[in-house]
C-alpha cells in the first residue's frame, strides 16, 4: 500500500446528547368533556384531564410499557375542565452518535473520495412521546422509537 494510502483521511463526527421535551397530557379530541362543543380548539389544545399528583415516575420505574403515572389523571366532570397543566411531563431524552471516515484517492486528472458512514453509532433506542391521551388504550405507553443504526459506504469522483 505504501505511504500514500495513509494520507488523506478524515474523520466527522457529530453527538447529540438532549434531555426529553416537555409534552402535556390531554384527553382525546374524540371525547367532549368539557361540553363545549369543540374538544379540540384547533390549535392542538384537547380537553385536559384532572391530574391527582404530578405524574412522573423515577427515572428507574420508567419503561416503553408505563413512561408516566397513568394512575394520576383522570376525567373531570362532565361540563367542567381539568386542571392538569400544560407540559407538565419529560419525554425521552435524545442520545445520538454519527461517525464518517474519509479517504481521497489520486486517479488520472481527478480524484476518488471513498467514504463510510454509520449513524447511530452505538444503536442507541430513541423513543418517541408517550401517547398522552387519556382514554386511549395505549396511554402512557411508547410506541415508536428513532432510526436503528445504519451504515453507508460511497464513492464520489472530485475533478
Amino acid at each position: 500500500f505504501g505511504k500514500s494510502w495513509l494520507q488523506d483521511w478524515q474523520l466527522h463526527a457529530i453527538a447529540t446528547l438532549t434531555s426529553g421535551p416537555p409534552f402535556t397530557v390531554a384527553i382525546l379530541p374524540d371525547i367532549d368533556q368539557s361540553n363545549t362543543g369543540r374538544s379540540n380548539l384547533g390549535f392542538g389544545t384537547n380537553d385536559r384531564p384532572n391530574a391527582s399528583g404530578d405524574g412522573s415516575l423515577s427515572a428507574g420505574d420508567r419503561s416503553e410499557d408505563r413512561w408516566f403515572d397513568t394512575a394520576a389523571f383522570s376525567f373531570p366532570a362532565f361540563g367542567s375542565f381539568g386542571n392538569a397543566g400544560r407540559n407538565i411531563l419529560d419525554g425521552p431524552g435524545y442520545k445520538d452518535l454519527n461517525l464518517g471516515v474519509t479517504k481521497i484517492l489520486p486517479v488520472a486528472d481527478a480524484r476518488l473520495q471513498l467514504r463510510l458512514e454509520i449513524f447511530n453509532v452505538f444503536n442507541r433506542a430513541n423513543f418517541a412521546l408517550p401517547d398522552a391521551f387519556l382514554g386511549s388504550p395505549t396511554f402512557g405507553r411508547i410506541l415508536s422509537a428513532g432510526a436503528p443504526r445504519r451504515v453507508q459506504l460511497g464513492v464520489k469522483a472530485l475533478f
